[in-house]
């Protein structure tokens, strides 16, 4: 059912709009005063201001999703496997991967018999959305606290294996680095272990 449309009755002064230019002026100008002069002081600000970037920088929020790291165990081994999960549940299809087996004398590098002999990712179509990181059986990519992302060529915006895990080890100095994901329960095993718990119960009861 459409609404009744209500006829508003509009001022003389709501009708020439100079009131509002003016309201609005006087708006703006207020805030630009209270800005000038807090930009005089000293010291961090408490009203907004520009930021003198590179210089001043904003602190990043715990959950944002930057430039992509490639993780390692405790051992200092890469956790990657090469399975292409964070592949598969890319929505934008900007992920590259291709494995390899680990080599005999090479098994102090990687936590898997396989491991990734080629990750890419093209930072030109990524959305930055998380599915890898959630998709991830290991845990071994992460969207890290990087969001200078521009470059000069394209061919710099491909982000290989080797700068994943650089971007790993730099937020790893700077102590930067996002707790690990808890993994995420899934239904059918939550399931077959309420059954089996049921089913055990149901035992003692007999017994």
């Amino acid at each position: 059912m459409a609404r009744p449309v209500v006829e508003k009755k509009y001022s003389f002064t709501e009708r020439i709009y100079l009131y509002e230019i003016v309201k609005g002026l006087g708006l703006t100008w207020k805030h630009f005063v209270k800005n000038f002069t807090a930009s005089l002081k000293r010291g961090p600000h408490t009203v907004p201001t520009c930021w003198q970037y590179p210089e001043d920088r904003r602190e990043i929020s715990p959950i944002f999703r930057g430039e992509h790291l490639l993780l390692l165990d405790e051992q200092g081994r890469e956790k990657c496997v090469g399975c292409g999960m964070c592949a598969r549940a890319c929505p934008a299809k900007c992920i590259t991967v291709k494995r390899g087996k680990v080599a005999e004398g090479e098994e102090s590098r990687y936590a898997g018999k396989t491991y990734c002999e080629e990750f890419q990712i093209d930072l030109l179509r990524c959305i930055f959305c998380g599915f890898c990181e959630e998709a991830c059986p290991k845990g071994a990519i992460a969207l890290g606290k990087g969001y200078e992302l521009a470059r000069y060529t394209p061919g710099e915006c491909q982000l290989t294996k080797e700068k994943m895990l650089a971007n790993y080890r730099r937020e790893k100095e700077l102590g930067i680095l996002k707790p690990p994901r808890k993994p995420v329960p899934v239904a059918g095993a939550a399931k077959e272990a309420a059954a089996k718990a049921k089913g055990a119960d149901e035992g003692k009861a007999k017994d």
